[in-house]
């Protein structure tokens, strides 16, 4: 299994960690990338995790992102490691979430996911992003489904799934590695689909075994609107919707779908980007280019957004007060 760690918060990854040990079906090995965390790894790995988890091994780089860290976390696999989870070190499982995917990839799964749920949430993702296409129980295990519908009705117009809940066979692609060239997001929804139009055999469980923590540095929860994060995540979701609709077998329906999402966050970095140009923010020219480089079309939705954009401004902030 592979684990990439950067995280300034203490805990976070001997929680992930101790989730690992609790599993009902143990893992063969244990690989956390230390990407050149503020708060090294190492000192997040009690004796007590060391020695529950024998197969345990620790790589420090560093800081490249969390696509070369994953990479670097695949690379150090054995050749006995015959399937790949992922998890994230700010998340955890729940301890039947190993033996729900060992059961699935026993009966023919080629690719495994789980439900999950935010930490501090009722309700879990499978009733926030309820599932649109078909499939079947597998009768040899009670709450495991068989996916039968296409892959864009699984995962052409948005993930299915959280990264952490994934877990697929080696073989499909022993040679699969996340792109370096997202560096805020995407980079995982491209893996997937990749190994999504390699697998004969999609499984997933109803079970919500995976947590999606909310401490640490996560990428959703600090790119706040105006800041370099949200405007390098805006340009890499761009950047995924453009390559799934040149690249990927997605429905009529779905590609409609994703070019409006594209058009939602072209005109979502043309605010982001005001907000950095109107602070004076040293890194904004840089990062409007990467985006631009990204998706050049942009500069058109930019041109005809713009004066959407600050006539919306000046209704919000010129107008008088309300009238009584």
């Amino acid at each position: 299994m592979v684990i990439p760690y950067f995280q300034r918060d203490a805990g976070l990854l001997h929680r992930a960690l101790s989730s690992v040990v609790t599993q009902e079906t143990s893992p063969v090995q244990v690989v956390v990338v230390d990407d050149g965390s503020p708060r090294p790894a190492a000192e997040e790995i009690s004796a007590e995790l060391g020695s529950a988890l024998p197969g345990l091994t620790l790589i420090r780089q560093t800081n490249q992102g969390i696509a070369a860290a994953r990479n670097a976390a695949l690379d150090a696999l054995t050749e006995d490691v015959t399937a790949v989870a992922l998890l994230d070190s700010d998340d955890y499982w729940q301890p039947t979430h190993l033996r729900n995917a060992s059961t699935a990839l026993s009966l023919g799964a080629d690719f495994f996911f789980s439900n999950s749920r935010i930490e501090g949430d009722s309700a879990d993702y499978f009733q926030l992003h309820p599932r649109r296409g078909d499939y079947q129980s597998v009768p040899e295990a009670p709450g495991i489904m068989r996916w039968s519908d296409s892959l864009s009705a699984l995962f052409g117009a948005g993930s299915a799934f959280a990264t952490p809940t994934v877990v697929f066979r080696r073989a499909i692609m022993p040679e699969l590695r996340f792109p370096l060239t997202f560096r805020r997001a995407g980079e995982d929804q491209v893996a997937f689909w990749e190994l999504l139009v390699r697998s004969s055999v999609i499984m997933f469980s109803m079970e919500p075994s995976v947590v999606v923590g909310l401490g640490g540095c996560g990428t959703w929860r600090n790119s706040t609107l105006g800041s370099v994060t949200n405007l390098v995540r805006l340009a890499d979701e761009i950047r995924l919707r453009r390559h799934v609709i040149r690249t990927y077998p997605v429905s009529d329906d779905d590609r409609r779908f994703v070019r409006r999402a594209i058009a939602v966050r072209r005109l979502a970095a043309l605010e982001s980007a005001l907000h950095l140009l109107r602070r004076g923010h040293g890194d904004a020219p840089r990062e409007i280019l990467y985006l631009l480089r990204s998706d050049p079309m942009c500069a058109v939705a930019w041109c005809i957004g713009f004066p959407r954009l600050v006539y919306r401004w000046a209704r919000a902030h010129l107008s008088g007060p309300p009238r009584t």
